[in-house]
């Protein structure tokens, strides 16, 4: 089923939004053992770098926490239109963005290719 699958990926998502997950491990832990989903997505330091909208990554990226709080907030919003950043190419996902060429690196995020 579908929440069987989603299941799944919340315990192995530290596995695909770590660059190399041998090496370099997400920190913090994603799953802090607690089953409790607060300190996921946005409330993630690392996630939410993955999904800031693509059009806040340079702001994402002079302030994070600032960033964050705005995206928790409902002041930047995620919507279907507003494309993650973890889709664009770059160590962080979007650090190789450039906004006067979109398409470079689009659908290139380490991530996709898992």
């Amino acid at each position: 089923t579908r929440s069987d699958d989603s299941t799944r990926l919340k315990l192995q998502i530290s596995k695909y939004v770590a660059l190399n997950p041998a090496k370099d491990p997400v920190s913090p832990p994603i799953d802090d053992g607690s089953g409790q989903r607060t300190h996921m997505g946005i409330n993630h330091p690392v996630l939410a770098r993955f999904l800031c909208p693509i059009g806040e990554i340079t702001r994402f990226q002079d302030d994070p926490k600032a960033t964050i709080n705005r995206m928790q907030a409902g002041k930047i919003e995620l919507t279907a239109d507003a494309f993650p950043a973890f889709l664009w190419k770059g160590d962080p996902p979007g650090a190789d963005y450039d906004p006067d060429n979109m398409m470079d690196g689009f659908l290139e995020g380490f991530t996709l290719e898992r």
